[in-house]
């Protein structure tokens, strides 16, 4: 095609676009909201795997002791008893003095939280962390002996990240469900949108349509602006959508680093780190979606 050809039918497609402006802002509104929806839920699950992943990796065993604090002979006693277990790679002692000095490091930039706490106040238990290697039967045989009070009356509670890292499976797999939903509901009314949309561009242009016909234009031809139209609905949902991400995503991943709160206990994963995949999949969905939606329409009302 020639040169002043292309550019009067990409001129076309931009004047179509304006032309149908309510229409047209209504595709873009719900196509938004379907990728920002899809990127917040999408962004939801990438976190829980990186975190399920790190307790995964982790093949620890926290064993909480009593309030009571142990003697040193008891305690070291206890230790060398840990040791002999089998499948037992390392044990860590933690006492209730360094388990409040490592929350002031680690809440150093509030330490209002801890202001009321001091040695004679101690809120914080021993602890014994126990590093295992083997299967799963491994651990869980492990996990049976600490258990036992007649073997073990020292401890209060014995936690194992195998239960942790089950909920949050549970609690991904829910996402997952729960975020497919809303992406197949918007993404249908998205494609019925546009569809919509380009039938009232053919309909607002038919004369027009009719004398290319008739003047022997191809079905590329006419189909063309109609094209166009969507993508741009497309790119500019893609645009919008991704503003909107990186506003809502920074804000949650600041409150959550300020808050103090969920410190150590979750991992947020920095958007400069997926900004470019939210961006890709952004770009890619709504021109996959303005594509189908203006393609149905296009073989409905034109038949190319």
């Amino acid at each position: 095609m020639r040169k002043y050809s292309f550019s009067y039918l990409m001129s076309r497609s931009f004047k179509g676009f304006s032309r149908n402006g309510l229409m047209s802002l209504a595709s873009v509104l719900i196509l938004t909201s379907c990728l920002l929806i899809s990127g917040c839920f999408g962004l939801i699950i990438y976190n829980l795997y990186v975190n399920l992943h790190s307790l995964n990796e982790l093949n620890e065993i926290v064993c909480i002791c009593n309030y009571e604090k142990l003697p040193d002979e008891e305690l070291d006693a206890l230790n060398a008893k840990l040791r002999t277990l089998p499948n037992v790679d390392n044990v860590e002692y933690t006492s209730r003095e360094e388990a409040l000095s490592r929350m002031r490091e680690k809440y150093a930039k509030h330490p209002q939280v801890l202001d009321r706490f001091n040695e004679e106040n101690n809120p914080f238990f021993e602890v014994y962390t126990i590093t295992y290697s083997g299967s799963d039967q491994d651990a869980a045989n492990l996990l049976f002996t600490l258990r036992n009070k007649n073997e073990f009356p020292q401890f209060r509670t014995v936690e194992d990240r195998l239960e942790t890292a089950a909920k949050l499976e549970k609690l991904k797999n829910t996402v997952l469900w729960i975020s497919g939903g809303f992406m197949a509901v918007l993404l249908f009314i998205s494609v019925v949108i546009i569809m919509n949309t380009v039938r009232m561009a053919i309909t607002a242009r038919r004369e027009e349509i009719e004398i290319m016909r008739y003047i022997g234009a191809t079905g590329w031809f006419i189909s063309f602006p109609f094209m166009v139209e969507s993508a741009i609905t497309g790119l500019i949902s893609a645009a919008i959508a991704f503003l909107l991400q990186f506003i809502i995503y920074g804000n949650v991943e600041r409150l959550l680093n300020f808050d103090g709160s969920a410190a150590g206990v979750i991992t947020i994963v920095p958007f400069s780190s997926v900004w470019y995949f939210v961006l890709a999949g952004f770009i890619l969905l709504g021109l996959l979606t303005s594509y189908v939606g203006s393609k149905i329409s296009l073989s409905k009302y034109i038949k190319v």
